[in-house]
């Protein structure tokens, strides 16, 4: 064989080896679905109840099937690392009114019949607290 044709070899099945390897990535990449974003509103209570509680992040969970989730399960708000010198009883009260405000402010699929507020507290142990959706 000539220079020419082993180069061309050895390109093409370095890129057959690559498509191989890495080709997985695009599809992953394709198929995982787009239903995981923040809306708009729910940035803007995110920042607010960040804003209010001092803490690092607030996100939420799950994580995908927002828009339409399959089984009814609860909307989990997670509240990391805030201030939790607080005692027990006033923090569930703000936990309280930030279902209310969940349940007013963000629209959500009926599926979603119970707000877990969680505590991710830095310097004692966290805390979660749950809400019937109807009882708000």
């Amino acid at each position: 064989m000539s220079k020419k044709n082993i180069i061309l070899v050895l390109i093409i099945t370095l890129a057959i080896v690559a498509i191989c390897r890495f080709g997985f990535l695009e599809i992953f990449w394709m198929t995982t679905p787009g239903d995981g974003e923040l809306s708009s509103s729910e940035k803007e209570f995110f920042q607010e109840i960040q804003k209010e509680s001092k803490a690092k992040s607030v996100y939420r969970e799950p994580k995908y099937a927002i828009s339409e989730p399959k089984d009814t399960v609860a909307y989990r708000i997670i509240i990391f690392k805030p201030i939790c010198t607080e005692n027990q009883d006033s923090l569930k009260v703000e936990a309280q009114r930030i279902a209310s405000q969940a349940k007013s402010a963000l629209n959500l699929h009926n599926n979603f019949i119970r707000f877990e507020i969680f505590y991710d507290c830095s310097d004692e142990p966290s805390k979660v607290f749950s809400f019937d959706r109807k009882a708000l």
